[in-house]
Order: C-alpha cells, then sequence, then structure tokens
C-alpha cells in the first residue's frame, strides 16, 4: 500500500494563466466550499504565447474496465476528508504551485483551478505515476468568491520521462502540454467535466478571477 493510499485511509494537487489571475488562498472550510479571502492579493499573467496544447480527446468512463472505474471510486472516498481544506493541509497538500494565489485557465478550453502539492515529499519530479498519490489536488474557484475541491492533477515534466509514448494512468494517456512542459492528465473526481473525466480543463469550471 502506497504511504499516501495508508495516511488517506487513516484519517476516513502555474499561473500560466491565459489572463490575469487574483490571489485567493483556502483558508476554512463551510458547507464543502472553501472561504477564499481577497486580501493582498497577488497577480500573474500570461502563458507564452507560442505554448501549445494537444486536442481534448473527450476522454469519459464509459469505456473504462470495472477495474479502473472501481480504483476511481475508491479515489473519490479517500480524498474526501479534502473537501476540508484543513484536512488537506494536515495530510501535507500545503504548498501552492507554482506559488500562492496562482489560479489556472484558459478563456477557450475552460477552468481549472489553484494546484497544491505535498509538503514533504516531491512527487513532481520523481517521473513516477501512482493514482492514489496525485502531484497535486486542485481547487477550483466558484462564482461567490469561495472554491471547492474539484480534481486531481498528474504532472510529468517531459525532463523526468525519458520514453518516447506519453505516460498513462487507468489505460489513458497523458496530453501533452507544452505551457507548462509536462505531460498533464486531471481527474474531475468531484465537478462533472462535460469534456470528460481526464482532460485537463473543465468548461463547466468558472475562469480564474480578476
Amino acid at each position: 500500500m502506497s504511504r499516501a493510499l495508508a495516511i488517506a485511509v487513516a484519517i476516513s494537487t502555474v499561473t500560466f494563466c491565459f489572463m490575469a489571475c487574483e490571489t485567493r488562498t483556502p483558508t476554512s472550510p463551510e458547507n464543502n466550499l472553501v472561504a477564499a479571502p481577497s486580501s493582498d492579493s497577488s497577480v500573474v499573467g500570461g502563458a507564452p504565447p507560442a505554448a501549445k496544447h494537444s486536442a481534448s480527446h473527450s476522454h469519459n468512463t464509459a469505456a473504462l474496465s470495472a477495474d479502473a472505474n472501481q480504483q476511481i471510486a475508491q479515489l473519490r472516498r479517500l480524498l474526501a476528508p479534502f473537501h476540508n481544506f484543513d484536512k488537506a493541509v494536515e495530510f501535507g497538500y500545503s504548498v501552492p504551485v507554482p506559488g500562492p494565489g496562482v489560479c489556472i485557465s484558459d478563456p477557450v478550453r475552460g477552468g481549472m483551478g489553484y494546484h497544491y502539492t505535498l509538503v514533504n515529499e516531491d512527487l513532481v519530479t520523481d517521473g513516477v505515476v501512482n493514482i492514489f498519490e496525485p502531484e497535486f489536488i486542485v481547487y477550483s474557484p466558484m462564482p461567490n468568491g469561495r472554491v471547492r475541491l474539484s480534481a486531481v492533477d498528474y504532472f510529468v515534466p517531459y525532463n523526468t520521462w525519458p520514453h518516447a509514448e506519453p505516460p498513462s494512468l487507468l489505460g489513458v494517456p497523458f496530453q501533452r502540454e507544452d505551457a507548462f512542459q509536462a505531460y498533464v492528465l486531471h481527474i474531475w473526481a468531484f465537478w462533472h467535466n462535460p469534456a470528460g473525466i481526464f482532460e485537463n480543463y473543465n468548461p463547466d469550471v468558472p475562469q480564474c478571477p480578476q
């Protein structure tokens, strides 16, 4: 059993914004939403104009095996405590990446959110993919200024993956995201994604606040 899985059982994831993003750091839970104060906001802007991304593949769970669907269900159960942001911090997902208040969205592809990684373990550059050890926990912005737990982000930098084929998880290949210089795959475990549960952006998620 992985360290992340064991601890999760015991207790029950750059603005490369394509528009300016404002600091909204989660601090406390309320009805499965997390308060997002607006004090002392830092503003970070724009991905390089030449940055490219792969086309959407509209992945969904319909074609997944029973085992894959079971693993996603288990992931949801294990991460359910993280609806309370304090539990995510307690577990170790307390480091905002690439920095405090940085939110990711794309005006064409959709929203994403704020990414948090582990404070005491480097999952980002280890070149390993483990469904129960996501590189990032994702909290997405809400129209009311709060955020909510929405997805996990599996992230493999190009320079840590020496293989010709991209990494894959549950039989689904990661997408190239040149803006981040990484292979990336999300699982939208807590917010329905009409583009597909494994797409990196979600058209139903609001754009980053300005």
